[in-house]
C-alpha cells in the first residue's frame, strides 16, 4: 500500500507546568519537517514527553520520570513549582476525521500534585478511553511506532521477534480479525459445551434407543416368523390336503375296480347256481334209477347201505367243518376282544407309550406310573383318577407343545399333559369333615410319591375325599364335596353318583376262560372231523370191494354216472365256494378301502376346517417333508428369540420420535460448530492473506529505504514461515558486507536498519505525524545527509517533528525551533525555514 495524504495533523503545542516548560508555551507546528534543536539540557526532549503524555501515555518511566507528579515544575532558584502540568494538543480536523464538526478539536491532560490525571476534549471533561476512541480514527496512539524517544530508535531493532511482528498487526489492521476470531473461539468453547452437553444426552437415549430398537426389531422378527410360520403351516395343510385328494381318487378308482370285480363276480355265481341245479336235477334222476334197480339184489341193499352211511358221514363232516369255519370267526372276535380287555386293564394307550418311548428329559410319567397306594385304597384312588389316570405328568407348557406337535406330525393319536408350571392344586382342608365318621382321608394323602409331582398328584387327587362306604358318604353329605368309597363308589359336587360292577383283573381271568372253552372245543372238533375222515374212507374201500362183484356192474354203470355228476357236481360247488370266498375277500377289500376313504374324507374336511384358520395366505408348492423341515426350522428360530416384549415397537415409535428431536437438536448444533468453524477458517485465511500482504509490502519498502541508504538489502521474515502468529526477524545485508546478525550491525547500521523500519512502515500506512529524538545522534556526516534526504520526502505525506543538534540535519527542515534554558526553565524561538 503507497502512502496517502495526511487526513489530520498537530496545529499547535501548548505546555504550561510541565517539567521544564513553566510557563505556558505554544509550539506552532507546521507541515513537513519541524526541526526543535538547542544545547544539551535544554529541554528539547521535553517536547516528546509533552506529546506523549497528551495523548495518554501512562507509563511515567517511559516519560523520563519515576512518578508521575514528577512531569510538574519543580522550581529553580527564582521559580517556584507549579501546582500542576498541563499539556493541551491542537489537531487539524478539516478532513473531518474525527466525529467533530469544529475543523480543530483540543486535547488537554491536567496532573495535579497528588498524581491526579483529568482529560478534557474541546474543553469538556473526559476519560482517557473517549480521548484513545477518538485518536484511533486517525491512527495516533500514545505507544505509537511514530514516537521514538530519545536513544530509542533501535528499540525496533532490539525488542524481540514477537513484539515486533504486533507492529505489523496494528498496521494493516488484522485487530478487527483477532476480535472477530476471539469471538468466534468464545462461540465455538460455548458451542462445543452444548455440544458435550448434547452428546451426554444423546448418548444416553443412543442405549435406551438401541435396546428398542433391538426389542422392536425381535418383535418385527418375532411377527415375520410367525407369519412365515403361519404360511407354512396353512401351506402343509393344503398339501396334506392334495395328497389326500389325490390319495382318496387312486381309493375310489381302487373301489370301482373292486365293484366290477364284484359284478363279475355275482354273474359267475349266478352261472354256477345255474349248472348246480341242472347237475342236482341229473344226479336225482340216476340215484331214483339206482334206487328201483337196487331193490332187485341184496347185494344192493349193502352197497346203499354203504353209500348212505358214507353220505351221512360226508354230511356230518361239511357239517362239521362248517361248523368249524364259524368257530374260527368267533374264536378270532374273542381273542380280538381279549387283546383289547389287556390294552384296557393292562397297558397303556399308543400315544401315551409313543411319547414314554421318547425319553424325553421333562416327561415324568403318567399318574398311574407315579401313584403308589396302598392295595386297600387301590380301587378308590384308581376311580378318584377318573380319565386323568393316563395322563402325562411334563415340567412346562413347552414340553407338552413338542410332545402334541409330534403326535400330530406321526398321526399317532391324542394325550392329556399336565404342565407343573402351570398347574392349580385345590387341597381340600375342610377339617370338620375330615373328622366325620366313615372319612378317610384326602386321596392326594394317601398317596406316596416323587416330591417332583406332587403337583400333579395334587391337582387330581386333592379336592376328593376317600370315604368307607356309600352310608359314609351320605353321612358326610352327597354333593358337598367330591367322595370316592373303598368299593369303587363315586360322588361327585354336582350330586351325580357312579357305581356298580367293576371288572378286576380276576373278572377278566374269568372271562378268558370262556376263550379256552372255545379253544378246547375247537380241538375236540377237529378229531372228530379226523376220525369222520378215516371213517368214509375205510366205508369207500368196502364199497369198492362190492363193486367189483358181476351182479353190481349193472349198479356200478350207475354209480359211475352218479360218482361223476357228484364230482362235476362236487367241483361246481368248489368253484362256487372258490367265488363266493373270493366276492369275501374282495367285499372285504371293498369295506376296507370304503372305511380309508371314509376316514380321508373325515381327514380332509378336519384338515379343510384347521384351513380356513389361513384363508388367504399364499401357500407354498413344496414337498411335504421340505415344509415341515421348514415348519421345524423357523419353530426352533422363534424359541431362539426368546421372550418378546409386543409393546416395543409403539414404545420404540415413540422413543424413536422424541430420540430424532434430541439428534436433531444436536445436529443443529453440530452444525452451528461447523459454520464457527468455516468462519474461524475464513477469517484466519482472510487474516493471513491481509498480514502477508502487508507484510510483503513492507518488506519491498524496508528493503528499497534501506537500499537508498546504504546500498545494501533488507528483507522482513517470519520466524516460521507461513505461521503469521511467528515472530517477525530483520535480515540486514549493508553495501559491501556479506549477511551478518542484526546485533553484529554498528551502531550508526542499527539506526539506519530501524529508521529503514519505521519508514518503511510510514511509507505503507503514513501516521498523521512522527516525532523523533536525536535519532541521527550515531550517525556520520554523509548518513546523516541520506537520513534527511529522506525524512524530507517522506514529510510530503506525513509531519514531522525531529529533534536534533546535528548541523547537517537542521538545514533539511521547513521550520526550525530553538530551545534554551535560563534560570531552570524553558524558552523556545521559532524559526521558519526559506523554502526550496
Amino acid at each position: 500500500m503507497k502512502g496517502v495524504s495526511m487526513q489530520t495533523k498537530i496545529n499547535k503545542l501548548v505546555l504550561q507546568g510541565f517539567k521544564s516548560f513553566n510557563r505556558k508555551t505554544t509550539i506552532v507546528f507546521k507541515n513537513g519537517l519541524n526541526i526543535i534543536t538547542g544545547p544539551n539540557g535544554s529541554g528539547k526532549s521535553n517536547i516528546i514527553d509533552a506529546l506523549s503524555f497528551v495523548l495518554g501515555r501512562i507509563s511515567a518511566k517511559s516519560l523520563r520520570a519515576d512518578r508521575l507528579v514528577e512531569l510538574i515544575f519543580h522550581g529553580s532558584e527564582n521559580k517556584k513549582p507549579a501546582k500542576e502540568a498541563s499539556v493541551s494538543i491542537y489537531l487539524d480536523n478539516s478532513s473531518n476525521i474525527f466525529p467533530f464538526k469544529e475543523k480543530e478539536i483540543v486535547i488537554s491532560r491536567k496532573i495535579n500534585k497528588k498524581g491526579v490525571s483529568i482529560y478534557k476534549l474541546n474543553g469538556k471533561t473526559t476519560t482517557r478511553d473517549k480521548i484513545l476512541q477518538v485518536l484511533s480514527a486517525a491512527r495516533i496512539y500514545p505507544n505509537g511506532h511514530n514516537i521514538v524517544f530519545q536513544g530509542d530508535i533501535t528499540q525496533i531493532i532490539e525488542m524481540n521477534p514477537i513484539e515486533r511482528r504486533y507492529l505489523i498487526d496494528e498496521i494493516c489492521g488484522i485487530a478487527e480479525y483477532n476480535e472477530k476470531k476471539e469471538k468466534a473461539l468464545k462461540d465455538l468453547e460455548f458451542v462445543e459445551q452444548k455440544l458435550r452437553e448434547a452428546e451426554i444426552l444423546l448418548n444416553e437415549k443412543l442405549s435406551t434407543y438401541k435396546k428398542l430398537e433391538a426389542e422392536r426389531n425381535a418383535v418385527l422378527k418375532y411377527k415375520e416368523l410367525n407369519e412365515r410360520l403361519r404360511i407354512l403351516r396353512g401351506s402343509y395343510l393344503n398339501k396334506k390336503i392334495e395328497l389326500l385328494e389325490e390319495e382318496k381318487k387312486n381309493i375310489e378308482e381302487k373301489i370301482e375296480k373292486k365293484k366290477e370285480i364284484l359284478r363279475k363276480i355275482d354273474e359267475k355265481i349266478d352261472e354256477i347256481e345255474k349248472n348246480l341245479e341242472e347237475k342236482e336235477n341229473e344226479l336225482r334222476k340216476v340215484a331214483n334209477q339206482i334206487f328201483e334197480f337196487s331193490k332187485k339184489l341184496q347185494i344192493d341193499k349193502e352197497i346203499t347201505q354203504l353209500r348212505t352211511e358214507i353220505l351221512v358221514n360226508k354230511s356230518k363232516l361239511e357239517a362239521y367243518q362248517n361248523e368249524l369255519e364259524k368257530l374260527d370267526s368267533i374264536i378270532e372276535r374273542l381273542q380280538a376282544i381279549e387283546e383289547r380287555k389287556k390294552e384296557v386293564l393292562h397297558d397303556l394307550p399308543r400315544a401315551v407309550k409313543e411319547i414314554l418311548s421318547l425319553d424325553l428329559n421333562g416327561v415324568y410319567g403318567t399318574i398311574s406310573t407315579n401313584v403308589k397306594v396302598d392295595e386297600r385304597y387301590r380301587t378308590a384312588i384308581e376311580v378318584a383318577a377318573a380319565n386323568h389316570w393316563h395322563d402325562l405328568i411334563v415340567e412346562n407348557e413347552d414340553v407338552a407343545k413338542f410332545c402334541i406337535d409330534f403326535l400330530k406330525e406321526n398321526k399317532i393319536g391324542r394325550a392329556t399333559f399336565l404342565p407343573l408350571n402351570k398347574l392349580k392344586p385345590k387341597i381340600f382342608s375342610d377339617y370338620s369333615i375330615l373328622r366325620k365318621e366313615g372319612v378317610i382321608d384326602v386321596a392326594s394323602n394317601l398317596i406316596k410319591c416323587d416330591p417332583k409331582v406332587r403337583r400333579a398328584i395334587d391337582f387330581v387327587f386333592g379336592n376328593t375325599l376317600i370315604v368307607k362306604d356309600f352310608e359314609s358318604a351320605k353321612n358326610v353329605g352327597i354333593g358337598k364335596v367330591r367322595m370316592v368309597s373303598l368299593d369303587g363308589e363315586l360322588f361327585e359336587r354336582s350330586g351325580v353318583i357312579v357305581g356298580g360292577f367293576i371288572s378286576k383283573p380276576l373278572e377278566a381271568l374269568k372271562e378268558s376262560k370262556e376263550l379256552e372253552k372255545y379253544l378246547d372245543y375247537r380241538k375236540s372238533l377237529k378229531e372228530r372231523i379226523d376220525y369222520l375222515k378215516r371213517e368214509i374212507e375205510d366205508l369207500e374201500k368196502k364199497l369198492k370191494k362190492l363193486s367189483e362183484k358181476q351182479e353190481t356192474q349193472s349198479i356200478l354203470t350207475l354209480e359211475k354216472v352218479k360218482v361223476v355228476s357228484q364230482s362235476e357236481l362236487e367241483k361246481l360247488r368248489d368253484k362256487r365256494r372258490s367265488f363266493i370266498q373270493r366276492k369275501i375277500e374282495v367285499q372285504s377289500n371293498l369295506n376296507t378301502l370304503e372305511i380309508e376313504k371314509a376316514r380321508i374324507e373325515g381327514e380332509i374336511n378336519n384338515l379343510k376346517i384347521e384351513l380356513e384358520e389361513y384363508k388367504g395366505l399364499n401357500f407354498f408348492d413344496e414337498k411335504l417333508e421340505e415344509i415341515l423341515r421348514l415348519i421345524k426350522k423357523i419353530e426352533k428360530e422363534i424359541i431362539d428369540l426368546g421372550p418378546v416384549n409386543f409393546r416395543a415397537v409403539e414404545e420404540f415409535e415413540k422413543f424413536r420420535i422424541e430420540f430424532e428431536t434430541y439428534k436433531e437438536k444436536y445436529e443443529k448444533v453440530l452444525e452451528e460448530k461447523k459454520a464457527i468453524l468455516k468462519m474461524i477458517e475464513e477469517i484466519e485465511e482472510k487474516r493471513k492473506e491481509v498480514f502477508m500482504k502487508t507484510l510483503n509490502e513492507i518488506s519491498d519498502n524496508f528493503n528499497f529505504i534501506f537500499n537508498k541508504m546504504t546500498g545494501g538489502e533488507a528483507a522482513l521474515e517470519l520466524e516460521e514461515e507461513g505461521n503469521i502468529d511467528s515472530g517477525l526477524l530483520i535480515k540486514a545485508n549493508p553495501k559491501g558486507k556479506s549477511l551478518i546478525s542484526i546485533d553484529a550491525l554498528s551502531g550508526g547500521e542499527k539506526t539506519l536498519t530501524a529508521l529503514a523500519f519505521i519508514l518503511a512502515l510510514q511509507k505503507y500506512r503514513p501516521a498523521p505525524f512522527y516525532a523523533l529524538d536525536e535519532i541521527d545522534a550515531s550517525l556520520d556526516k554523509e548518513n546523516t545527509k541520506k537520513v534527511g534526504e529522506l525524512i524530507k520526502e517522506f514529510s510530503k505525506n506525513s509531519q514531522f517533528i525531529l529533534i536534533s543538534h546535528n548541523e547537517q540535519m537542521l538545514k533539511y527542515g521547513n521550520v526550525l525551533y530553538g530551545v534554551t534554558m535560563e534560570d531552570g526553565e524553558s524558552k523556545i524561538v521559532g524559526l521558519e525555514m526559506p523554502g526550496e
